[in-house]
């Protein structure tokens, strides 16, 4: 539970590794604006991405494979310095209390109180305070990003109209099907059962008892409402055309013999465009939001003096 939790909080912001008082002076990786990353910092970082490239330790220090990752991670961490700085600028802050709610909401999804989720931070090796600087990192990049990028992009409910009446397909529910299985064991003949059910001498559930290797036979093959897509051919054919409550003709399934009993058929409906219409927009926002996300961080590189040492 607790690498869950740290899990999900790495997954909200970019800088995931712990930072350690005993750092060493080292090599200057990059300036930002006047701002150091140092190489420390930089490995550190890039500690997640090397060990699942499968390249962490000293024995891989020299490989391009390794290099290509601290160059990749050294961009986002310059990217991520510019955002700050511009939020600085811009007066974008953060008080205690946001931060706090921010990180009891995710301890609750996680089924935890906030003390407990504390403790769990602590015993992954981190302190309460580096990880709360890294909440309200991205608390600040989340303001930062609506505002320069969020307010550009500008969908109308024309657009979301228009998209609904060309991809109804796309918002029709499945039609169901409510089935139950009788598998017979080969010995069993399947003709004479059939017979049986059809002149009303054994019920279609005493039959799944008696004669069924197939699943469900203590419910009496009940398989449950089930969508078209997840039934076989076979078993859809069968039931084509059939009336509730009826039972099919012998069938094969595989090498075996069977019958499926019908209890209900639904047709598939489209969903109403309200209900969708919040979908829609945001499917439609994503790739506007990244092109003006890119326009943006372009721009705050372009005005910036960066200095990359690696």
């Amino acid at each position: 539970m607790a690498s869950r939790f740290l899990i999900a909080l790495a997954a909200v912001v970019m800088f995931a590794a712990p930072v350690h008082a005993e750092q060493l002076v080292n090599k200057i990786a990059a300036v930002v604006n006047g701002e150091i990353v140092t190489l420390y910092d930089l490995k550190q970082l890039a500690i997640p991405e090397l060990r699942k490239a499968g390249v962490l330790g000293p024995k891989y220090a020299d490989s391009p494979k390794v290099k290509s990752i601290l160059n990749t991670v050294l961009e986002n961490v310059v990217t991520e310095k510019l955002f700050l700085q511009d939020a600085e600028r811009r007066g974008i802050s953060v008080d205690e209390a946001e931060i706090e709610n921010e990180l009891r909401k995710m301890a609750q999804q996680r089924g935890l109180t906030l003390e407990k989720a504390k403790e769990q931070i602590v015993s992954e090796g981190l302190t309460v305070e580096s990880v709360k600087e890294r909440v309200k990192t991205s608390i600040i990049r989340q303001r930062l990003l609506g505002l320069m990028v969020g307010r550009k992009v500008v969908i109308t409910k024309e657009e979301v109209q228009r998209f609904y009446e060309e991809h109804k397909a796309e918002f029709t529910a499945d039609e169901k099907v409510e089935l139950s299985l009788l598998v017979f064991a080969p010995t069993v003949d399947a003709l004479n059962v059939h017979d049986e059910l059809s002149a009303g001498k054994i019920s279609f559930e005493e039959a799944v008892q008696k004669y069924s290797v197939g699943p469900g036979k203590e419910q009496g093959g009940y398989l449950g409402e089930l969508g078209v897509k997840d039934v076989s051919p076979q078993m859809l054919a069968a039931v084509d055309g059939m009336k509730d409550g009826s039972v099919s003709d012998v069938l094969s399934l595989g090498s075996s013999k069977a019958l499926i009993k019908l209890h209900s058929k639904t047709k598939g409906s489209l969903r109403p465009f309200e209900d969708v219409a919040q979908a829609i927009e945001a499917k439609l926002r994503a790739p506007r939001l990244e092109a003006s996300f890119k326009e943006y961080a372009e721009k705050l590189r372009n005005n910036a003096v960066v200095d990359v040492r690696l």
